[in-house]
């Protein structure tokens, strides 16, 4: 996988490791961990997209989680919009 993130027809997200800044849900004492292997999200699974109290891109899923990333809003959003349409597409 050389792209940062790609979404698939199916409504999959996927985001290389080296792109994850912290995978963590809030009021947890620690974050998660993604070993060197691609993130998988379901699309349906994201509430919305924002930055976060760091001013950093941030999925932030209906489960509690927070994924936060190391891209620009624009990449980010341009995924999360093919994702959710069912479209192939890799930044």
């Amino acid at each position: 996988m050389e792209s940062k993130m790609r979404a698939t027809s199916e409504g999959l997200i996927y985001i290389k490791s080296s792109a994850v800044v912290s995978l963590k849900r809030p009021n947890a004492l620690e974050g998660a961990k993604v070993l060197g292997k691609p993130l998988i999200i379901n699309a349906e699974h994201i509430a919305f997209l924002a930055h976060n109290t760091e001013g950093k891109v941030t999925f932030f899923l209906t489960n509690g989680f927070e994924i936060c990333i190391n891209m620009f809003y624009d990449e980010a959003e341009t995924i999360f919009f093919a994702a959710k349409s069912c479209i192939d597409k890799e930044i």
